[in-house]
Formats: C-alpha cells, sequence, structure tokens
C-alpha cells in the first residue's frame, strides 16, 4: 500500500469515532443520545428530500459534501450544546484545532479539499453553505421535537431560548419556516419545553 492510500485509509478509521461522539439530543424514540455520524446522515437525507422544494437554486452534491463533513471536526473538539453559553466561547477555537489536526492527516490536496468544505459551512456564503446550515439547525430541533423535547426539559430550555436556533432557518427560506411552525406546533401540543432552570433564567 502506498503512502497516499495508508493516508486516506487512516482518516476513515479516524472518522469512525463520529459513530462515538454524542450530541445533547436524542433518537426519536429518547433511548439515547444521537451521535455526530447518526446526525450528519439525518442532514444528508433532509437534503436530498428538500433542495427542489426551496426557493433558491443549489448543487446537491455539494450539499451533501458539506452537510457529510461540516462536525468531523467534532472527533476531536467536541460536541457543543446549542444553548451553552460558556462552552460556545471557545468552540471556534477548539474546532478550528480539531480541524487542523484531522484534516492534516489527508494527502494535502484532500486535506485542503475537506478543510474548504468545513469552512465554506462555517462561513454561510453560498447558497449551498446557506442551505446546508439552516438544515442543521432544523433537524436538531426537529430531533427534540420528536423524542418529546427530552434534551430540553433536562436543560430547561423553554420555548423563547429556541428562537436562537430557528431564526437563521427561517429567513434562509419559506419553506424552512413552513416546517418550523409545524414542528413548534408539536411541541406545544406535546408539552416538550423545558421548565425555568439555570439553562432558563
Amino acid at each position: 500500500m502506498d503512502s497516499r492510500t495508508e493516508q486516506i485509509l487512516d482518516f476513515l478509521k479516524t472518522t469512525d469515532g463520529a459513530k462515538n461522539i454524542l450530541r445533547k439530543g436524542y433518537l426519536g424514540d429518547g433511548s439515547r443520545r444521537e451521535s455526530i455520524a447518526e446526525h450528519m446522515w439525518h442532514l444528508a437525507i433532509w437534503a436530498m428530500l428538500l433542495h427542489r422544494e426551496i426557493g433558491f437554486e443549489n448543487d446537491l452534491l455539494k450539499t451533501l459534501k458539506l452537510v457529510l463533513t461540516h462536525d468531523l471536526v467534532e472527533i476531536y473538539a467536541g460536541d457543543t450544546y446549542a444553548y451553552d453559553d460558556k462552552g460556545i466561547d471557545g468552540q471556534r477555537e477548539r474546532e478550528e484545532r480539531g480541524a487542523k489536526k484531522l484534516f492534516g492527516m489527508l494527502p494535502d490536496d484532500l486535506g485542503k479539499e475537506f478543510r474548504a468544505l468545513w469552512d465554506e459551512f462555517e462561513e454561510t456564503k453560498t447558497p449551498e453553505s446557506r442551505f446546508a446550515k439552516a438544515l442543521d439547525n432544523i433537524q436538531g430541533f426537529a430531533q427534540n421535537c420528536i423524542s418529546g423535547g427530552k434534551s430540553w426539559k433536562e436543560n430547561g430550555i423553554g420555548k423563547e431560548r429556541t428562537f436562537s436556533r430557528t431564526a437563521f432557518p427561517r429567513e434562509t427560506d419559506p419553506v424552512f419556516a413552513e416546517i418550523l411552525d409545524r414542528l413548534y406546533e408539536t411541541a406545544d401540543k406535546e408539552g416538550a419545553w423545558g421548565t425555568r432552570g439555570p439553562e432558563n433564567p
């Protein structure tokens, strides 16, 4: 095996770790937390189903690359809970270090490609990155809804606290606003919101 192929294989072995990094949100049945690998896979399904439904042109293959790359750095950086203000403060620095370490494992051309995808997702300047970022926010919100708000309840997250996560998708396309309206209705009906607590003063 030549060194290039060996580098690729080592990277693939390392990215298996995405299956072990757990997010705060739960699977729909509430049995356990969702992994970042499951989250990225689910985002890819969302993208496949919605890329023709939204009102702006986007390259599906590019979007799929973005969603399947964007959280890989968490293998080293760990997941940061969306409502953890203290954790968010240092998130960018942790993820930058993770990106450098992870993508640095690859042959130079592939490392640059993966790093460019990660940067594009973070910057949200292209149609594909706006689409991917909106899906990222919606999928996490939807997971909380279909699990009966288990994570919201554990962390005292009330309805108003979630607006910071749903504002971007709402602004991105009316289809996302429609989906969110339906999800909010579901959360209201099922009493999915957390009560007042340290995360929801």
